[in-house]
């Protein structure tokens, strides 16, 4: 199961590794014919994905490998891969808002800016957004078929989603301005119209770098896991298993780490007084057997208080 996960995740990655260099070419070239700083912040953003996908395509190669030195494997380049692509992210984001402003306090001071050209946007709009929503429905489908197994996948399919959005948005916003007549109370949109759309644009995607920032930040610091419904299906399954068998817990404690699970459950030694070690190991195997069928990925330890 495991090499299917991580050939499945591989292919995945390959490919997007392909689509989202086609796209940052894309979006600088269109940059470099219509002068559209919001093009140069499409294609900045792609070229970070198709960095960072490079990355993830080593990381799914050894996460699962477990030795002396990480005995739970190194499901931690994960989280890590997911902060730092967090953290790229919103350093693109904050660069394009500071860039694009300056654009725009240098029209207020009246120096010289040259008029976007419009034409090629079009085009390029619709190639850029049915490969970026078609990219995220394929990570989707591909992580669906490893029961959402796998956290690169799933932070992959957001970024590509949000390039999408950005691709829409700008596509449409400035083919809209193409139609403003030179002369008129609208003029201005001609110059600094994109710059105007990508401080918006910035501005609302800002939530997303920072969400990505905050899971991997609670994944590497060893905190609870944060998706409430998937903690409440395990910690059903985990009291399930302990009524079977006449034995109560102290704690339980679910951690999350790339796409590797950790259950931690705290048993009282005087209340397991009437229970011998085979049926507490046989608890253990029965539940990690049944949490593996849903979670891929998952360690149990039981800890005697």
């Amino acid at each position: 199961m495991k090499d299917k996960i991580g050939s499945i995740e591989r292919q995945s990655i390959s490919i997007g590794i392909v689509a989202n260099l086609v796209m940052a070419l894309s979006g600088w070239a269109t940059f470099y014919l219509s002068g559209s700083q919001a093009l140069l912040l499409d294609g900045n953003m792609s070229f970070i994905l198709f960095l960072s996908s490079i990355v993830a395509l080593k990381i799914s190669k050894i996460k699962t490998i477990r030795s002396e030195k990480f005995p739970f494997g190194l499901y931690v380049t994960e989280a890590l891969y997911s902060l730092m692509k967090g953290l790229l992210l919103l350093g693109v984001i904050i660069s394009a808002i500071t860039s694009n402003a300056s654009k725009i306090f240098q029209y207020l001071e009246g120096e010289p800016i040259n008029m976007i050209k419009t034409g090629p946007i079009v085009y390029y709009a619709i190639a850029m957004v049915s490969i970026c929503w078609g990219l995220s429905a394929f990570y989707r489908m591909q992580n669906r078929r490893i029961k959402m197994g796998s956290s690169m996948l799933k932070v992959d399919q957001k970024a590509s989603f949000i390039d999408g959005m950005l691709s829409a948005s700008t596509g449409t916003i400035l083919v809209v301005i193409g139609y403003v007549q030179p002369g008129t109370q609208l003029d201005f949109l001609l110059y600094i119209g994109d710059a105007l759309l990508v401080i918006l644009l910035a501005i609302a995607m800002l939530g997303q770098p920072f969400g990505i920032i905050k899971d991997a930040f609670i994944e590497l610091a060893g905190g609870k896991l944060q998706d409430e419904v998937q903690h409440q299906v395990i910690e059903d399954t985990v009291n399930r298993q302990l009524e079977l068998r006449g034995i109560t817990s102290e704690a339980l404690n679910i951690g999350k780490t790339g796409s590797s699970y950790l259950v931690i459950i705290s048993l009282s030694f005087s209340k397991l007084a009437g229970h011998n070690s085979s049926a507490i190991m046989g608890f253990k195997e029965s539940l990690t057997a049944e949490l593996a069928g849903e979670l891929t990925f998952v360690d149990v330890e039981l800890v005697l208080i």
